[in-house]
């Protein structure tokens, strides 16, 4: 006869008088972008690391249960795309995801993107993951100290306890902070409260919905979509008023469902009336007026709402909406944004009658909340009142206003990689992360570096990289050309081009431009400085020079600018509106250039455009030299940072470390170039043919000869770091064989340890 069990199960007070399961030195809740980084950056630092989700899979928003693309502050600026983990993570889809096809938008999550991140996290060795958990409460140890995480994980039926050191909250909704009595508030700030333009005049509860997206396809023959009779209704074009619905495959971030609802609390209602709202639009493009939907059917529809805001836990500093626009560079600065003032109107869809998010309909606005990269200072990303609990997500320590620029899941990640980061200081140092503020910002700050991360203006200041004092040379370097392409943007807008500069003069620019003017045509150019590759905003000219444009005729013409300029300095030119009269434009993006418009409806700001003008600049400007890897910084900023061989020699090409005498050295740190101007289209299975595909690493031995102690091949990632028995030598060269398809060697940054 069968055995009849009749033990009772484990429950949550059997749980709280047991002894922990485990002890870990980091737990994360929250395996969304954000939790993911900052796992993984603690785990590769020598923590041992707990990570626990709720969701059978990783990735949060981004995941292939909700399917939110993956943006930041590369969107809407040019050499702005993250790095660290979360480049890695990109780069990695983007080489082995069959979806989306090619040349379709990169924005459409599938599950490949959620095996990924779950590959990236169970490689490491001092991560436990633990999916498909809760994090139901924690135990205290004190009012201001959390002790440890009771989890419950469902399928198993499987109850945990743990203890940890350091705890970080990357749940969006503040699963652990609430319950710790972490400091928080939710909606809006007054106007007056921190002078935000952008926020109402009395401070209220409201707050930005949560989104279902949907996907479709064309299935080459006609399909009926008969809607359940409670979808919502959309008869007319009016009904949809400001909601752009041509893209009819993909889902619409503004089907869009908060206000008057809890985004926590009422997060089932918001989903039942998200399914409503999103049924009824399908219902409105295959059965009102002609979307060219009618061969479309719907294939899936998520069911769980993807969040933009709930609790905004409160650190030591609130980051605000002057903050953003003005740039400030917080000493503290870890992470930074760049992703415009994105701040929905109040009540999303069920709002008919006004846009989904103001910049729609009104093009000054549009203008203000555009932002350059901005820095996110450390006091943001930890509990004011609970000591050892850090944030990171769209919980961190922001007004309601500035949430709209930080929540965004690229944004997200480099603050978990930069909380990561901070908890192995934390452990390191047995301190609370305030004070790991108050006594070891810079080293934070150059851990993340040394991690791939970037910190604005600051430079690698490691002491023990060997390389910064190296003399570099390399087999050859190349000058800055543009090619020219075929495309013509005409001057009927200001129009205007960032280049580096080499020399310390200027004689001419010559500019390819083509009249379709029956007479001939004055244009001015007005050469101005930069301080970086997203500064449009000088109003001082350095020269103002004129020049005739034949009629009817493509021709280079020649601007006689001949000034004395600061060498190793980046310049822009823009040339006024001259109507009938064409730049021609290409696609091609020398590294450290930027192409730039001025809309009509815009006073003062300059919009970014992918590609570059043809100019011709005398003398020529050299600005990829070998010394650039020793720069300090691995992308463009106040200079090009970058060694570009010359791409009329053919490879292998070559670049070698001087130390100027015997060093020993076991670990080398490669940065390659994966192109940071972000795109909003990439092939099937993309590598960035300007990263290095084949090279191999050598020092030279007391005989004269050099041997290698590295080769790779295949490589299509940014960041490589090479571990290898301690050698002594007085030189390093690296030496590139092959790329993913440039004519090019590319490298950013060398650093050289004697590690461990």
């Amino acid at each position: 006869m069968k055995k009849i069990h009749k033990e009772r199960g484990e429950g949550l007070r059997d749980v709280l008088e047991r002894e922990y399961d485990t002890e870990y030195d980091v737990i994360v809740v929250g395996g969304g972008l954000a939790g993911v980084c900052a796992a993984i950056s603690a785990a590769r630092l020598g923590c041992r690391v707990a990570l626990i989700e709720q969701r059978p899979v990783l990735g949060g928003n981004s995941s292939s249960l909700i399917k939110v693309p993956v943006g930041g502050a590369g969107n809407f600026n040019p050499w702005a795309v993250e790095t660290g983990v979360i480049h890695e993570l990109v780069v990695e889809d983007l080489a082995r995801n069959p979806w989306p096809a090619a040349g379709a938008s990169h924005l459409r999550t599938s599950s490949i993107w959620d095996l990924v991140l779950y590959e990236k996290v169970r490689a490491e060795r001092n991560l436990d993951l633990y999916l498909n958990t809760v994090a139901l409460d924690v135990i205290m140890k004190s009012e201001d100290i959390i002790e440890g995480v009771i989890c419950y994980q469902v399928d198993s039926d499987r109850w945990y306890k743990f203890k940890g050191k350091v705890f970080i909250d990357c749940s969006g909704d503040g699963a652990i902070a609430y319950r710790a009595g972490a400091e928080y508030r939710v909606g809006r700030e007054s106007r007056e409260e921190f002078g935000e333009l952008l926020a109402p005049e009395k401070s209220d509860g409201a707050t930005m919905g949560s989104s279902l997206l949907f996907n479709a396809e064309d299935i080459g023959r006609p399909v009926e979509f008969s809607p359940p009779p409670w979808a919502a209704k959309f008869p007319s074009e009016r009904d949809l008023l400001y909601r752009e619905h041509k893209d009819i495959s993909a889902g619409y971030w503004w089907i869009e469902v908060g206000h008057p609802y809890n985004t926590v609390s009422d997060n089932e209602k918001i989903r039942d009336e998200l399914l409503r709202q999103l049924l009824g639009v399908w219902d409105h493009i295959k059965n009102y007026g002609d979307h060219g939907a009618r061969n479309y059917a719907l294939y899936w529809i998520g069911m769980i709402p993807g969040k933009r805001e709930s609790r905004r836990f409160i650190g030591d500093y609130i980051l605000t909406e002057r903050d953003v626009k003005e740039c400030v560079l917080f000493p503290d600065r870890v992470a930074y944004g760049g992703w415009f003032i994105d701040v929905h109107t109040v009540g999303g869809i069920l709002a008919r009658d006004k846009p989904p998010e103001p910049s729609i309909s009104n093009p000054r606005y549009r203008e203000y909340v555009r932002v350059r990269p901005y820095s996110i200072p450390f006091r943001c990303l930890y509990s004011k009142n609970v000591s050892n609990l850090m944030m990171a997500g769209r919980n961190i320590s922001v007004t309601h206003v500035a949430l709209g620029t930080t929540r965004l899941q690229a944004t997200c990640a480099v603050i978990g990689q930069a909380v990561g980061t901070a908890a192995y200081l934390c452990v390191k140092y047995k301190c609370t992360p305030r004070e790991v503020y108050e006594n070891h910002i810079k080293e934070l700050q150059q851990l993340l570096l040394k991690q791939d991360c970037y910190v604005i203006k600051v430079k690698n200041e490691d002491s023990n990289d060997l390389a910064r004092n190296a003399i570099v040379r390399a087999s050859s370097s190349a000058e800055l050309k543009f090619r020219v392409g075929d495309e013509l943007h005409e001057l009927n807008v200001p129009r205007a081009q960032l280049f580096p500069v080499s020399e310390n003069r200027i004689n001419s620019i010559k500019l390819l431009l083509e009249s379709k003017r029956d007479r001939v045509a004055k244009v001015t150019l007005h050469l101005r400085g930069a301080n970086d590759v997203w500064d449009f905003t000088s109003e001082t000219d350095i020269s103002v020079c004129e020049s005739n444009v034949p009629p009817n005729s493509r021709t280079w013409v020649t601007f006689e600018v001949q000034r004395e300029v600061e060498a190793k300095r980046l310049y822009w030119i823009w040339l006024e509106p001259c109507p009938g009269v064409y730049w021609v434009h290409s696609e091609d993006e020398p590294t450290g250039t930027v192409a730039a418009y001025k809309p009509t409806y815009f006073e003062r700001t300059w919009v970014w455009v992918h590609g570059c003008y043809a100019i011709q600049l005398d003398p020529f400007s050299r600005p990829y030299e070998p010394e650039n890897v020793v720069s300090g910084v691995a992308r463009p900023e106040s200079w090009t940072n970058i060694w570009i061989s010359d791409p009329s020699k053919p490879l292998p090409q070559w670049i070698e470390l001087d130390f100027g005498k015997s060093v020993t050295f076991n670990t080398v740190y490669l940065t390659f170039d994966t192109h940071l101007n972000w795109r909003g289209k990439y092939p099937l299975f993309y590598k960035a043919p300007q990263c290095v595909r084949d090279y191999a690493i050598y020092y030279l031995d007391e005989g004269g000869f050099w041997r290698q102690v590295v080769a790779v091949q295949g490589n299509y990632h940014r960041r490589r770091v090479h571990k290898f028995k301690p050698v002594t030598s007085n030189k390093l060269r690296v030496e590139i064989i092959a790329t993913n398809g440039d004519k090019s060697a590319r490298i950013y940054e060398i650093r050289v340890y004697m590690e461990g």
